[in-house]
Protein backbone atom coordinates (compact mmCIF):
# COMPACT_ATOMS: atom_id res chain seq x y z
CA UNK A 1 0.00 0.00 0.00
CA UNK A 2 1.45 3.37 -0.84
CA UNK A 3 -0.13 6.09 0.98
CA UNK A 4 -1.29 9.68 -0.58
CA UNK A 5 0.03 12.51 0.58
CA UNK A 6 -1.49 14.53 3.46
CA UNK A 7 -4.07 17.35 2.54
CA UNK A 8 -7.04 19.79 3.45
CA UNK A 9 -9.43 17.56 1.16
CA UNK A 10 -12.82 16.35 3.06
CA UNK A 11 -13.77 13.86 0.77
CA UNK A 12 -12.17 9.77 0.76
CA UNK A 13 -13.78 7.76 -2.42
CA UNK A 14 -13.19 4.06 -2.35
CA UNK A 15 -13.14 1.69 -5.10
CA UNK A 16 -11.37 -1.29 -6.11
CA UNK A 17 -11.53 -1.28 -10.16
CA UNK A 18 -12.40 1.26 -12.62
CA UNK A 19 -16.06 1.64 -13.28
CA UNK A 20 -16.50 5.48 -13.46
CA UNK A 21 -14.87 6.10 -10.01
CA UNK A 22 -11.93 7.94 -11.80
CA UNK A 23 -14.57 10.67 -12.72
CA UNK A 24 -15.82 10.70 -9.45
CA UNK A 25 -12.54 11.10 -7.41
CA UNK A 26 -11.81 14.11 -10.60
CA UNK A 27 -15.14 15.62 -9.56
CA UNK A 28 -13.78 15.80 -5.75
CA UNK A 29 -10.61 17.24 -7.07
CA UNK A 30 -11.66 19.64 -9.77
CA UNK A 31 -13.59 21.16 -6.83
CA UNK A 32 -10.81 20.94 -4.15
CA UNK A 33 -12.60 18.41 -2.06
CA UNK A 34 -10.75 15.36 -2.79
CA UNK A 35 -8.43 13.97 0.31
CA UNK A 36 -7.66 10.16 -1.33
CA UNK A 37 -9.11 8.00 -3.90
CA UNK A 38 -8.44 4.76 -2.49
CA UNK A 39 -8.29 2.20 -5.31
CA UNK A 40 -7.18 -1.46 -6.28
CA UNK A 41 -5.17 -0.79 -9.13
CA UNK A 42 -4.44 2.57 -10.68
CA UNK A 43 -1.25 3.71 -13.08
CA UNK A 44 -0.22 6.69 -11.39
CA UNK A 45 3.44 6.14 -12.56
CA UNK A 46 5.14 5.59 -9.02
CA UNK A 47 5.62 2.61 -6.70
CA UNK A 48 5.16 -1.21 -9.21
CA UNK A 49 3.49 1.07 -11.73
CA UNK A 50 6.66 2.92 -12.88
CA UNK A 51 7.48 2.31 -16.67
CA UNK A 52 11.35 1.62 -15.35
CA UNK A 53 9.58 -1.64 -13.86
CA UNK A 54 8.81 -2.83 -16.87
CA UNK A 55 12.40 -2.59 -18.78
CA UNK A 56 13.28 -5.56 -16.77
CA UNK A 57 9.95 -7.39 -17.97
CA UNK A 58 10.51 -10.29 -21.12
CA UNK A 59 8.97 -7.98 -23.85
CA UNK A 60 5.64 -9.83 -24.31
CA UNK A 61 5.21 -9.61 -20.30
CA UNK A 62 5.80 -6.16 -20.49
CA UNK A 63 3.23 -5.05 -23.29
CA UNK A 64 1.03 -7.42 -21.52
CA UNK A 65 1.40 -5.27 -18.28
CA UNK A 66 1.20 -1.99 -20.44
CA UNK A 67 -1.96 -3.12 -21.80
CA UNK A 68 -3.62 -3.52 -18.42
CA UNK A 69 -2.50 -0.01 -17.07
CA UNK A 70 -3.77 1.39 -19.83
CA UNK A 71 -7.05 0.62 -18.53
CA UNK A 72 -6.08 2.03 -15.36
CA UNK A 73 -4.80 5.54 -16.46
CA UNK A 74 -6.13 8.44 -16.10
CA UNK A 75 -3.63 11.55 -16.68
CA UNK A 76 -5.83 14.43 -15.11
CA UNK A 77 -5.74 12.68 -11.69
CA UNK A 78 -3.27 13.74 -9.27
CA UNK A 79 -1.41 11.03 -8.58
CA UNK A 80 -0.57 12.36 -4.82
CA UNK A 81 -3.86 11.90 -3.75
CA UNK A 82 -4.29 8.68 -5.18
CA UNK A 83 -3.52 5.20 -2.43
CA UNK A 84 -3.24 2.24 -4.09
CA UNK A 85 -3.80 -1.10 -2.72
CA UNK A 86 -2.45 -3.69 -5.24
CA UNK A 87 -1.79 -6.95 -3.51
CA UNK A 88 -5.31 -8.38 -3.80
CA UNK A 89 -6.47 -6.85 -7.32
CA UNK A 90 -2.92 -7.95 -9.05
CA UNK A 91 -3.71 -11.43 -8.53
CA UNK A 92 -7.45 -11.64 -9.18
CA UNK A 93 -6.77 -10.00 -12.64
CA UNK A 94 -4.39 -12.13 -13.79
CA UNK A 95 -6.82 -15.07 -13.13
CA UNK A 96 -9.42 -13.51 -14.83
CA UNK A 97 -7.30 -12.86 -17.77
CA UNK A 98 -6.04 -16.63 -17.32
CA UNK A 99 -9.37 -17.82 -16.99
CA UNK A 100 -11.53 -15.72 -20.06
CA UNK A 101 -8.59 -17.27 -22.35
CA UNK A 102 -9.02 -21.05 -20.73
CA UNK A 103 -12.68 -21.41 -19.19
CA UNK A 104 -12.35 -24.32 -17.37
CA UNK A 105 -9.90 -23.29 -15.38
CA UNK A 106 -12.32 -20.56 -13.65
CA UNK A 107 -12.94 -22.56 -10.37
CA UNK A 108 -12.59 -19.75 -7.66
CA UNK A 109 -13.93 -16.42 -7.62
CA UNK A 110 -11.09 -14.59 -6.73
CA UNK A 111 -12.89 -11.26 -7.46
CA UNK A 112 -15.16 -10.84 -4.52
CA UNK A 113 -12.67 -12.19 -2.67
CA UNK A 114 -10.37 -9.09 -3.97
CA UNK A 115 -13.25 -6.59 -3.01
CA UNK A 116 -13.60 -8.07 0.33
CA UNK A 117 -10.43 -7.93 1.38
CA UNK A 118 -9.80 -4.63 -0.73
CA UNK A 119 -12.80 -2.93 1.59
CA UNK A 120 -11.20 -4.58 5.18
CA UNK A 121 -8.22 -2.61 4.41
CA UNK A 122 -9.82 0.89 3.54
CA UNK A 123 -11.10 0.55 6.88
CA UNK A 124 -8.27 -0.14 8.57
CA UNK A 125 -6.85 2.93 6.43
CA UNK A 126 -9.44 4.58 7.77
CA UNK A 127 -9.46 4.24 11.10
CA UNK A 128 -5.97 5.45 10.86
CA UNK A 129 -5.81 8.75 9.39
CA UNK A 130 -7.78 11.97 10.70
CA UNK A 131 -11.73 11.36 9.87
CA UNK A 132 -12.69 12.85 6.45
CA UNK A 133 -16.27 14.84 6.35
CA UNK A 134 -17.83 12.61 3.40
CA UNK A 135 -16.73 8.58 2.39
CA UNK A 136 -18.05 7.55 -0.94
CA UNK A 137 -17.60 3.98 -1.43
CA UNK A 138 -18.73 1.41 -4.24
CA UNK A 139 -21.72 -1.28 -3.74
CA UNK A 140 -20.11 -4.74 -3.02
CA UNK A 141 -16.88 -3.45 -1.43
CA UNK A 142 -18.24 -0.68 1.17
CA UNK A 143 -18.65 -2.62 3.97
CA UNK A 144 -16.19 -2.45 6.18
CA UNK A 145 -15.32 0.67 4.24
CA UNK A 146 -18.34 2.51 5.86
CA UNK A 147 -18.73 1.13 9.21
CA UNK A 148 -15.46 2.19 9.85
CA UNK A 149 -16.74 5.60 8.58
CA UNK A 150 -19.86 5.80 10.77
CA UNK A 151 -16.94 4.92 13.55
CA UNK A 152 -15.17 8.23 12.16
CA UNK A 153 -18.13 10.36 11.89
CA UNK A 154 -18.21 10.59 8.55
CA UNK A 155 -21.18 11.09 6.31
CA UNK A 156 -21.73 8.02 3.90
CA UNK A 157 -22.09 7.96 0.30
CA UNK A 158 -23.04 3.94 -1.39
CA UNK A 159 -22.52 4.76 -5.02
CA UNK A 160 -25.20 2.14 -6.56
CA UNK A 161 -23.90 1.16 -9.74
CA UNK A 162 -26.72 -1.96 -10.50
CA UNK A 163 -30.63 -2.32 -9.67
CA UNK A 164 -29.40 -5.56 -7.26
CA UNK A 165 -32.69 -7.03 -6.82
CA UNK A 166 -34.30 -6.72 -10.62
CA UNK A 167 -31.27 -8.24 -11.74
CA UNK A 168 -31.33 -11.27 -9.87
CA UNK A 169 -35.11 -11.14 -10.38
CA UNK A 170 -34.35 -11.32 -14.57
CA UNK A 171 -31.88 -13.98 -13.95
CA UNK A 172 -33.91 -16.43 -12.38
CA UNK A 173 -36.53 -15.49 -14.83
CA UNK A 174 -33.97 -16.26 -17.67
CA UNK A 175 -33.12 -20.22 -15.88
CA UNK A 176 -29.85 -18.95 -14.59
CA UNK A 177 -28.23 -21.56 -12.42
CA UNK A 178 -26.90 -20.29 -8.85
CA UNK A 179 -28.99 -16.73 -8.88
CA UNK A 180 -29.96 -16.13 -5.35
CA UNK A 181 -33.35 -15.95 -4.53
CA UNK A 182 -32.77 -12.08 -2.88
CA UNK A 183 -30.86 -9.51 -1.75
CA UNK A 184 -27.42 -10.18 -0.75
CA UNK A 185 -27.07 -9.48 3.02
CA UNK A 186 -23.90 -7.52 2.28
CA UNK A 187 -25.80 -5.22 -0.10
CA UNK A 188 -28.75 -4.95 1.98
CA UNK A 189 -26.34 -4.00 5.04
CA UNK A 190 -24.21 -1.53 2.89
CA UNK A 191 -27.47 0.60 1.95
CA UNK A 192 -28.46 0.58 5.55
CA UNK A 193 -25.07 2.22 6.37
CA UNK A 194 -25.28 5.04 3.58
CA UNK A 195 -26.71 8.42 4.62
CA UNK A 196 -27.22 8.55 0.80
CA UNK A 197 -26.82 6.57 -2.19
CA UNK A 198 -25.79 7.65 -5.45
CA UNK A 199 -28.05 6.12 -8.29
CA UNK A 200 -27.16 6.54 -12.04
CA UNK A 201 -31.03 5.87 -13.66
CA UNK A 202 -34.58 6.05 -12.47
CA UNK A 203 -34.83 1.93 -12.99
CA UNK A 204 -32.13 2.20 -10.07
CA UNK A 205 -33.89 4.57 -8.19
CA UNK A 206 -37.34 2.57 -8.98
CA UNK A 207 -35.58 -0.67 -7.64
CA UNK A 208 -33.98 1.23 -4.93
CA UNK A 209 -37.51 2.48 -3.74
CA UNK A 210 -39.21 -0.84 -4.04
CA UNK A 211 -36.72 -2.42 -1.87
CA UNK A 212 -37.03 -0.15 1.36
CA UNK A 213 -34.64 2.96 0.59
CA UNK A 214 -36.08 5.97 1.58
CA UNK A 215 -36.73 8.49 -1.30
CA UNK A 216 -34.75 11.65 0.47
CA UNK A 217 -31.99 9.07 0.78
CA UNK A 218 -31.28 8.54 -3.08
CA UNK A 219 -29.53 10.95 -5.36
CA UNK A 220 -29.99 10.73 -8.77
CA UNK A 221 -26.50 11.24 -10.83
CA UNK A 222 -26.70 10.01 -14.23
CA UNK A 223 -23.30 9.01 -15.77
CA UNK A 224 -21.54 10.31 -19.07
CA UNK A 225 -18.90 9.82 -21.82
CA UNK A 226 -16.36 11.87 -23.43
CA UNK A 227 -17.44 13.02 -26.76
CA UNK A 228 -13.77 13.44 -27.78
CA UNK A 229 -13.18 10.16 -27.65
CA UNK A 230 -16.08 8.57 -28.80
CA UNK A 231 -16.90 10.61 -32.27
CA UNK A 232 -19.07 10.06 -35.08
CA UNK A 233 -18.26 8.84 -38.58
CA UNK A 234 -19.68 9.45 -41.97
CA UNK A 235 -20.08 6.57 -44.20
CA UNK A 236 -17.89 3.69 -45.08
CA UNK A 237 -16.45 1.79 -48.52
CA UNK A 238 -18.51 -1.40 -48.19
CA UNK A 239 -21.91 0.43 -47.30
CA UNK A 240 -22.84 -2.97 -45.38
CA UNK A 241 -25.45 -2.38 -42.93
CA UNK A 242 -23.80 -3.69 -39.39
CA UNK A 243 -25.56 -3.65 -35.85
CA UNK A 244 -23.20 -3.78 -33.09
CA UNK A 245 -23.54 -5.33 -29.70
CA UNK A 246 -20.96 -4.71 -26.63
CA UNK A 247 -20.97 -6.43 -23.59
CA UNK A 248 -20.75 -9.32 -21.72
CA UNK A 249 -22.31 -12.32 -23.93
CA UNK A 250 -24.90 -13.95 -21.27
CA UNK A 251 -28.56 -13.88 -19.97
CA UNK A 252 -28.69 -10.72 -18.37
CA UNK A 253 -27.00 -8.80 -21.53
CA UNK A 254 -30.55 -10.09 -23.45
CA UNK A 255 -28.05 -11.20 -26.19
CA UNK A 256 -30.05 -14.58 -26.88
CA UNK A 257 -33.15 -12.21 -27.76
CA UNK A 258 -30.94 -9.92 -30.17
CA UNK A 259 -29.26 -13.23 -31.79
CA UNK A 260 -33.12 -14.76 -32.28
CA UNK A 261 -34.31 -11.61 -33.66
CA UNK A 262 -31.13 -10.92 -36.30
CA UNK A 263 -32.04 -14.63 -37.47
CA UNK A 264 -35.54 -14.52 -38.05
CA UNK A 265 -34.72 -10.65 -40.11
CA UNK A 266 -32.43 -12.91 -42.42
CA UNK A 267 -31.21 -9.21 -44.04
CA UNK A 268 -29.49 -9.17 -47.19
CA UNK A 269 -26.21 -7.43 -46.94
CA UNK A 270 -25.99 -7.32 -43.41
CA UNK A 271 -23.74 -8.02 -40.11
CA UNK A 272 -24.31 -8.60 -36.42
CA UNK A 273 -21.11 -8.02 -34.59
CA UNK A 274 -20.66 -8.81 -31.11
CA UNK A 275 -18.13 -7.25 -29.05
CA UNK A 276 -17.07 -8.74 -25.78
CA UNK A 277 -16.20 -11.82 -23.62
CA UNK A 278 -19.13 -14.42 -23.21
CA UNK A 279 -19.94 -16.86 -19.96
CA UNK A 280 -21.36 -20.36 -19.75
CA UNK A 281 -24.73 -19.17 -20.74
CA UNK A 282 -23.03 -16.94 -23.55
CA UNK A 283 -21.09 -19.52 -25.14
CA UNK A 284 -24.24 -22.28 -25.44
CA UNK A 285 -26.14 -19.08 -27.33
CA UNK A 286 -23.22 -18.45 -29.63
CA UNK A 287 -23.23 -22.18 -29.92
CA UNK A 288 -27.19 -22.48 -31.06
CA UNK A 289 -27.10 -19.17 -33.43
CA UNK A 290 -23.38 -19.70 -35.13
CA UNK A 291 -23.34 -18.60 -38.51
CA UNK A 292 -25.56 -16.00 -37.98
CA UNK A 293 -23.29 -13.51 -36.38
CA UNK A 294 -19.50 -12.16 -35.99
CA UNK A 295 -18.14 -12.68 -32.35
CA UNK A 296 -14.84 -10.42 -32.11
CA UNK A 297 -14.36 -11.38 -28.07
CA UNK A 298 -13.48 -9.15 -26.12
CA UNK A 299 -11.57 -5.98 -26.87
CA UNK A 300 -9.84 -3.38 -24.61
CA UNK A 301 -11.98 -0.33 -23.59
CA UNK A 302 -9.63 2.19 -25.55
CA UNK A 303 -10.78 -0.01 -28.73
CA UNK A 304 -14.37 0.11 -28.62
CA UNK A 305 -14.18 3.08 -30.71
CA UNK A 306 -13.36 2.20 -33.69
CA UNK A 307 -16.41 -0.81 -33.69
CA UNK A 308 -18.75 1.86 -32.91
CA UNK A 309 -16.90 3.88 -36.35
CA UNK A 310 -17.96 0.69 -38.20
CA UNK A 311 -21.61 -0.03 -37.52
CA UNK A 312 -24.67 1.70 -38.08
CA UNK A 313 -27.04 0.69 -35.22
CA UNK A 314 -26.10 -0.35 -31.70
CA UNK A 315 -28.68 -2.94 -30.09
CA UNK A 316 -28.46 -3.17 -25.99
CA UNK A 317 -31.66 -5.18 -25.23
CA UNK A 318 -30.40 -5.28 -21.60
CA UNK A 319 -32.77 -7.23 -19.06
CA UNK A 320 -31.48 -5.09 -16.36
CA UNK A 321 -28.60 -2.62 -15.70
CA UNK A 322 -27.68 0.21 -13.55
CA UNK A 323 -26.81 2.78 -16.34
CA UNK A 324 -25.31 1.25 -18.95
CA UNK A 325 -22.22 3.43 -20.19
CA UNK A 326 -21.36 1.73 -23.25
CA UNK A 327 -24.95 3.21 -24.28
CA UNK A 328 -23.69 6.71 -24.00
CA UNK A 329 -20.67 6.29 -25.86
CA UNK A 330 -22.60 4.83 -28.51
CA UNK A 331 -24.53 7.63 -28.57
CA UNK A 332 -21.66 10.30 -28.71
CA UNK A 333 -20.37 7.54 -31.44
CA UNK A 334 -23.33 9.26 -33.78
CA UNK A 335 -25.51 5.56 -33.56
CA UNK A 336 -28.80 5.34 -33.05
CA UNK A 337 -29.52 3.00 -30.08
CA UNK A 338 -31.97 -0.04 -29.75
CA UNK A 339 -32.32 -0.69 -26.05
CA UNK A 340 -34.97 -1.16 -22.98
CA UNK A 341 -35.78 0.62 -20.55
CA UNK A 342 -34.29 -1.79 -18.11
CA UNK A 343 -30.48 -0.74 -19.69
CA UNK A 344 -31.05 2.65 -17.38
CA UNK A 345 -29.87 4.62 -20.89
CA UNK A 346 -30.76 8.17 -21.23
CA UNK A 347 -31.78 7.48 -24.93
CA UNK A 348 -35.03 9.11 -25.78
CA UNK A 349 -37.83 6.94 -27.62
CA UNK A 350 -38.37 7.55 -31.20
CA UNK A 351 -35.57 10.58 -30.81
CA UNK A 352 -32.56 8.85 -30.56
CA UNK A 353 -32.91 5.30 -30.87
CA UNK A 354 -35.68 2.81 -29.65
CA UNK A 355 -36.68 1.66 -26.23
CA UNK A 356 -38.38 -1.83 -26.30
CA UNK A 357 -39.69 -4.12 -23.80
CA UNK A 358 -37.35 -6.67 -22.42
CA UNK A 359 -37.49 -10.01 -24.08
CA UNK A 360 -39.07 -8.81 -26.96
CA UNK A 361 -38.16 -10.43 -29.94
CA UNK A 362 -40.92 -8.97 -32.04
CA UNK A 363 -40.10 -5.23 -30.96
CA UNK A 364 -36.53 -5.87 -31.75
CA UNK A 365 -36.94 -6.93 -35.27
CA UNK A 366 -39.21 -3.99 -36.18
CA UNK A 367 -37.13 -1.44 -34.75
CA UNK A 368 -33.71 -3.10 -36.55
CA UNK A 369 -35.62 -3.62 -39.99
CA UNK A 370 -37.09 0.45 -39.78
CA UNK A 371 -33.68 1.31 -38.97
CA UNK A 372 -32.19 -0.94 -41.62
CA UNK A 373 -34.65 0.43 -44.73
CA UNK A 374 -34.28 3.54 -43.43
CA UNK A 375 -31.06 5.70 -43.55
CA UNK A 376 -32.07 9.23 -43.05
CA UNK A 377 -33.48 8.25 -40.04
CA UNK A 378 -30.42 6.52 -38.56
CA UNK A 379 -28.77 9.58 -39.12
CA UNK A 380 -31.37 11.54 -37.82
CA UNK A 381 -31.20 9.70 -34.53
CA UNK A 382 -27.59 9.02 -34.49
CA UNK A 383 -27.01 13.01 -34.48
CA UNK A 384 -30.10 13.74 -31.99
CA UNK A 385 -28.38 11.36 -29.35
CA UNK A 386 -24.88 13.21 -29.90
CA UNK A 387 -26.59 16.35 -29.62
CA UNK A 388 -28.07 15.18 -25.94
CA UNK A 389 -24.77 13.77 -24.80
CA UNK A 390 -22.83 17.04 -25.68
CA UNK A 391 -25.49 19.03 -24.26
CA UNK A 392 -26.15 17.14 -21.00
CA UNK A 393 -24.49 14.06 -20.19
CA UNK A 394 -20.55 14.35 -20.80
CA UNK A 395 -18.48 13.44 -17.74
CA UNK A 396 -17.69 17.14 -17.16
CA UNK A 397 -21.73 17.06 -16.49
CA UNK A 398 -21.53 13.96 -14.22
CA UNK A 399 -18.63 16.08 -12.55
CA UNK A 400 -20.29 19.08 -11.76
CA UNK A 401 -23.50 16.79 -10.45
CA UNK A 402 -21.08 15.15 -7.75
CA UNK A 403 -19.42 18.30 -6.54
CA UNK A 404 -22.87 19.82 -6.61
CA UNK A 405 -23.78 16.84 -4.30
CA UNK A 406 -21.10 16.96 -2.11
CA UNK A 407 -20.86 20.48 -1.47
CA UNK A 408 -24.97 20.68 -0.33
CA UNK A 409 -23.99 17.44 1.69
CA UNK A 410 -21.47 19.02 3.48
CA UNK A 411 -23.51 22.25 4.08
CA UNK A 412 -26.23 20.73 5.21
CA UNK A 413 -29.05 21.35 2.23
CA UNK A 414 -30.41 18.11 0.11
CA UNK A 415 -28.03 17.00 -2.44
CA UNK A 416 -30.61 16.18 -4.77
CA UNK A 417 -31.79 19.70 -5.00
CA UNK A 418 -28.71 20.60 -5.68
CA UNK A 419 -28.20 18.66 -8.49
CA UNK A 420 -31.61 19.49 -10.14
CA UNK A 421 -30.83 23.31 -9.73
CA UNK A 422 -27.64 22.63 -11.63
CA UNK A 423 -29.39 21.00 -14.17
CA UNK A 424 -31.94 23.61 -14.88
CA UNK A 425 -29.42 26.12 -14.73
CA UNK A 426 -27.61 24.60 -17.61
CA UNK A 427 -30.65 23.36 -19.57
CA UNK A 428 -31.23 27.50 -19.47
CA UNK A 429 -27.96 28.20 -20.70
CA UNK A 430 -28.20 25.13 -23.59
CA UNK A 431 -31.72 26.79 -24.66
CA UNK A 432 -30.32 30.14 -24.68
CA UNK A 433 -27.42 29.23 -26.83
CA UNK A 434 -29.43 27.55 -29.88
Amino acid sequence: MRSASVTMGQVVISQPVHQHAYETALAAQQATLLRCFVTGICDTGRGLTDPRFRRWLPRAAAERVERELRRRRYPGLSPDLVLTILRYHVPATAYRRLTARVPRLRSVDLDTWAHERFDAAVARWLRRVGPPAIVHAFEGSALATLRAAKERGATTVLDVASAHEYALRALREEGAVGAPSGTRPRVREERELANYLFAPSEYVVRCLLDNGVAAERIVRIPYGVNPEQFVPMDGRPDGKFRVLFVGQIGLRKGVRYLLEAWRRLDLPDAELILVGAADADGRRALQEYAGCYTWVGQVPKYEVQRWFQRSDVFAFPSLSEGSALVTYEAMAAGLPVVTTASAGAVVRDGADGFVVPTCDVDALCGKLAYLYEHREARREMGANGRGLIESRYTWSHYRQRVAAAYRAILEGRDPQEAVDEMDRDHQVIAEGSR
